[in-house]
């Protein structure tokens, strides 16, 4: 292997790019800053076995050389006070499952809980599992929940989701009542800080992201966004944002939902909702639907989702090349490639660029960005190396 790396990154490029690409790819620590994939366990889903359906799988991270995984464990926006104050138990039996998953699998998988667990595992053949929150009203109001979940394993938490928490504005709300952080949600980023937790603002309002930049002591990142300047969507970051990021330290990993990446394909596929929710007396905006008639709203999404595969043949296409456009942009942004990794939102997304529809295609991102004339250094940064950075800044904080 040691002679084959040698050939590999020689000035005189004596393998095929193909198989260059494909050798820089397995050498480097591959790390995807989230992903969706516990629920479709819990649900009864044999992930060691290569399944035709779902984008990760532990045959599916072997192919794609992931090292390591953000498997995220999601509490949405709570209907009532009910469901408010049953979010922490809903992640927690999230958290129970992925240690199961572990458990089953104890020669394919194991718990990451800090960046130098992330270093042993490299070359183990074993990829490592991050544990994510996704969105903070899993931690009900209150910071011993918090603290519980950082006992519990718990790396890294998204504070909001679709729509704000009772302390943080989110990026789907219209305007930002909170103005960003309140009080408690300041004391929050602070608590996060001192337990070593990575923040993750994907899903924050502008206004939040601004708050959490100016209170965290530590690098922060967005696990599954894009760039606004690219595909104007709330859910990516602005060029202001980018640099801001940048100065922090942190990274944002770019997400693999095409709606995301590309414009053309976000406004056509607005569209198309816009028709089926207009038959059904709804906002051509799916949030103000929601809040309108959220049962009206699920009919809609089951319509949307059974007529989208037909509808997809009309819409442009969304390729490996468009994500690593967006890798250009931060690093343009940015002055390097410091600053971007990968976020695929596996699981969560179903509109996948063509050639990265699983994750054992990962490898595909590693030959676009060679092709583009990315150097080896670089390349090992974008693929995992700026998260460890980040990881190991963030425990250094967290003792300070």
């Amino acid at each position: 292997m040691d002679v084959i790396r040698v050939l590999a990154v020689s000035k005189e490029k004596c393998l095929d790019p193909r198989f260059r690409a494909e050798f820089i790819h397995k050498d480097a620590a591959v790390v995807d800053l989230h992903n969706d994939t516990i629920g479709r366990f819990i649900e009864g889903e044999d992930l060691r076995q290569d399944l035709p359906k779902g984008h990760i799988d532990i045959p599916k991270l072997k192919r794609g050389g992931v090292d390591l995984a953000v498997f995220a464990c999601f509490s949405g926006p709570p209907a009532d006070e009910l469901e408010k104050g049953r979010a922490a138990n809903k992640i927690f039996g999230q958290i129970e499952a992925l240690r199961r998953l572990v458990e089953q699998n104890p020669g394919d998988l194991e718990i990451v809980r800090g960046a130098a667990d992330f270093s042993r595992l490299r070359n183990s053949g074993k990829a490592g599992v991050l544990i994510g929150i996704e969105s903070g009203y899993a931690i009900e109001n209150d910071l011993d929940v918090l603290r519980a979940f950082s006992r519990a394993g718990v790396r890294l938490m998204t504070l909001t989701h679709w729509t704000h928490s009772d302390w943080a504005d989110a990026s789907g709300d219209a305007t930002a009542e909170r103005c960003g952080l309140t009080g408690f949600g300041e004391q929050v980023v602070r608590e996060m800080n001192k337990l070593g937790m990575i923040i993750d603002v994907s899903h924050a309002h502008d206004e939040t992201f601004w708050d959490v930049l100016r209170v965290s002591s530590a690098p922060v990142v967005a696990s599954h966004s894009c760039c606004r300047a690219i595909c104007d969507h709330h859910r990516n970051l602005t060029d202001d944002m980018l640099r801001a990021l940048a100065k922090n330290e942190g990274l944002i990993g770019i997400n693999f939902s095409s709606g995301f990446l590309s414009a053309e394909y976000q406004k056509k596929e607005q569209e198309f909702w816009g028709e089926i929710a207009g038959k059904l007396g709804l906002p051509a905006d799916y949030d103000a639907a929601m809040k309108a008639d959220p049962e009206a709203t699920k009919k809609a999404d089951a319509e949307f989702e059974a007529r989208l595969p037909s509808f997809r043949k009309s819409l442009p296409l969304v390729d490996v090349r468009a994500v690593v456009d967006h890798i250009d942009h931060v690093v343009k942004v940015t002055g390097d490639a410091d600053h971007v990794g990968l976020g695929s939102d596996f699981d969560g997304i179903s509109d996948p660029p063509a050639g990265l529809e699983d994750a054992g295609r990962l490898a595909a991102v590693t030959a676009e960005l060679l092709r583009r004339g990315y150097t080896e250094s670089d390349i090992r940064k974008i693929l995992g190396g700026n998260f460890l950075r980040v990881f190991q800044a963030v425990e250094k904080a967290a003792k300070s």
